[in-house]
């Protein structure tokens, strides 16, 4: 199973914000679309970096109000980010973003322009619907039951 086959699925849509915006922007899109990042674009729709709650939290716990601050102040920066492309499998976009505490993970077409955004309970949610499938057709062949 690879990243395509989710993105099938559960779409291509993805939320996103320009990286000169507010910070106060990215928290109005968070709470209108019930979501917990975004993707920072500039001008030309290249990808910047990625902006999530816990940015704004660490924003706030070191004491900046957020009043005037940019997605680009706190962002985590594209030279920084871990970017998954359609063909990768699903087993090792999973240990990617567990080994790197990443929930969130953009996925870029063959020109590298952004082709989708996985969560990693997007990951697990496709995983265990295979896994459900597979249990199924093993548990049909060995009663006789399964299609010929």
């Amino acid at each position: 199973m690879t990243i395509a086959d989710v993105l099938a699925q559960k779409g291509t849509q993805v939320f996103t914000i320009n990286h000169d915006e507010l910070v106060s922007e990215a928290l109005r899109i968070f709470t209108e679309k019930h979501i917990g990042a975004l993707v920072a674009l500039d001008a030309e729709q290249n990808i910047r970096g990625i902006i999530t709650e816990r940015d704004i939290l660490h924003m706030y716990a070191a004491g900046d109000s957020g009043r005037g601050t940019l997605v680009k102040d706190i962002m985590t920066p594209a030279k920084k980010l871990i970017i998954g492309q359609k063909n990768n499998d699903l087993e090792y976009v999973m240990s990617i973003m567990t080994e790197n505490r990443m929930r969130h993970m953009p996925i870029i077409d063959d020109k590298g322009k952004l082709a989708g955004f996985i969560s990693i309970g997007d990951i697990v949610k496709a995983l265990l619907k295979n896994a459900e499938y597979e249990k199924k057709v093993l548990s049909d062949y060995i009663q006789g039951t399964y299609p010929k």
